[in-house]
């Protein structure tokens, strides 16, 4: 079974796949919320802190179920994967986000309304399909300057050093944890290694999700 799990997530069909899933997931909860919402504003509101919230969420699975030592091994093993081969195409099975999505959703029903949790959970999955673009085209795009350039060397930096700097969108997180290395130009040699970029074509890391 576990074979079988690692073959899944590491297909490129389910790759794409759950990109798809996780921005449709999204699309549909925040619609459903909206729907069934007594305040239109609000539900925008909380989708937003959902959104932010998973920036947590993103460091703490990165961290804490990537990179440390426990008894659900598939996790550890499907991440070094990406780890050996930064342009593998390793990505949960597409359903999950739509499972996870509704796991969350239905207990949170429990404590709030139902078009809040909807919003809350909408927002988290927007967060986590925001994370898997921007890693994609953090590994097929070369950045120059700005925000883009200095989160991609952030994240090159933690293919040479695992233990540290677990963010992708954000580096509020390693800064709250005290996982920050502050690299140096010498910790960035090899980092084309981690690139694969068509000069020519800049932007197909972009068109190739199209």
């Amino acid at each position: 079974m576990k074979e079988i799990l690692l073959k899944i997530t590491s297909s490129k069909i389910n790759y794409y796949l759950s990109l798809l899933t996780d921005l449709l997931t999204a699309v549909i909860f925040l619609s459903l919320s909206l729907y069934y919402s007594k305040d239109i504003f609000a539900s925008l509101a909380l989708f937003v802190v959902g959104v932010i919230f998973f920036t947590f969420l993103e460091y703490a699975v990165h961290a804490w179920l990537f990179h440390k030592n426990h008894p659900l091994k598939i996790f550890i093993e499907g991440h070094a994967n990406h780890h050996r081969n930064p342009f593998s195409y390793d990505a949960m099975p597409f359903f999950m986000s739509l499972l996870i999505a509704s796991v969350f959703a239905y207990l949170l029903h429990f404590i709030m309304p139902l078009p809040d949790a909807l919003a809350i959970v909408g927002g988290m999955t927007l967060g986590y399909f925001n994370y898997g673009i921007m890693h994609h085209i953090m590994h097929r795009v070369e950045f120059k300057d700005g925000y883009w350039r200095y989160m991609q060397e952030f994240h090159f930096v933690h293919h040479k050093k695992p233990k540290m700097n677990h963010g992708v969108t954000t580096d509020i997180w390693d800064r709250v944890f005290g996982t920050y290395y502050v690299w140096s130009e010498e910790d960035l040699k090899g980092i084309e290694k981690l690139k694969r970029v068509d000069e020519k074509r800049p932007l197909k890391a972009i068109f190739d999700l199209i």
